[in-house]
């Protein structure tokens, strides 16, 4: 597999060890490369069915679309690549999935120099433990300008006391900033959860919490990190030397 390939199979495996860890939660993979992914968050993006190899099999999406597991969440259809197989497309429709985006999915190498610092107004980074889940919530609900009960999943303790994972939070004068997470998937690590309350943001503290998560990841042996970026995530990432290598489709409700 090239870096691309192994990158999106490292994603799928960051997502289904989230699954792994919640009560209720559900995955398994196909000879296709599809895989069926129940996190129980109440997010369409967190569950469906996926495909992370470069052609994607429509029998197998559809018949992984029809399982009985998804009809108790929100769920997604989602493929590499924009152009996509018809077969696909209308079964997504049927499943009334109609809404269709792309989410661009980018890569960095590491070398080591992506260091975090502690910043000139007082900005400190640290992983939190599993302690101090409701305060991590808290700030990425804030950040996703969203209500606090829909991000529980992200905070429990079996996510963050999980030996793979790590949570960080930003904070200056002991006010929360930011937050990020990474996931450690053999020497590649994957960001997610970067989300800055609207009071802070055009601080730079996004960029220290992804900082964070590339940092503590080279030490621990991670040399290439990947993400899904939102439109408005890209030139910073960009400017922290993220390569877009693709862009991925999304059906969703």
């Amino acid at each position: 597999m090239n870096a691309v390939d192994t990158a999106a199979q490292a994603w799928m495996t960051a997502l289904d060890r989230f699954a792994a860890s919640q009560p209720g939660g559900f995955h398994r993979s196909g000879p296709g490369g599809t895989t069926e992914l129940v996190t129980t968050a109440p997010m369409p993006l967190l569950n469906g069915v996926f495909s992370t190899v470069r052609k994607a099999d429509a029998e197998e999406v559809a018949a992984f679309a029809s399982s009985p597991r998804l009809a108790s969440v929100a769920w997604s259809v989602q493929v590499r690549g924009e152009e996509v197989d018809d077969r696909i497309v209308r079964t997504a429709e049927g499943h009334g999935l109609l809404q269709r985006m792309t989410l661009p999915f980018m890569l960095k190498e590491l070398t080591g120099d992506d260091l975090r610092g502690s910043g000139s107004d007082g900005l400190v980074v640290r992983r939190i433990p599993a302690g101090e889940g409701d305060l991590y919530r808290t700030t990425m609900a804030a950040g996703y300008e969203g209500p606090a009960e829909l991000f529980s999943v992200f905070s429990a303790p079996s996510l963050i006391g999980h030996p793979s994972m790590r949570a960080y939070l930003c904070e200056v004068e002991g006010v929360p900033v930011a937050t990020s997470f990474g996931v450690l998937v053999d020497d590649l690590v994957g960001v997610f959860n970067i989300a800055v309350p609207p009071a802070h943001r055009r601080r730079g503290y996004g960029w220290a919490a992804t900082a964070a998560v590339l940092s503590d990841a080279h030490a621990a042996g991670a040399r290439t990190a990947f993400l899904h970026a939102s439109p408005l995530g890209v030139p910073l990432y960009q400017a922290m030397g993220f390569d877009l290598a693709e862009h991925w489709t999304i059906f969703a409700p």
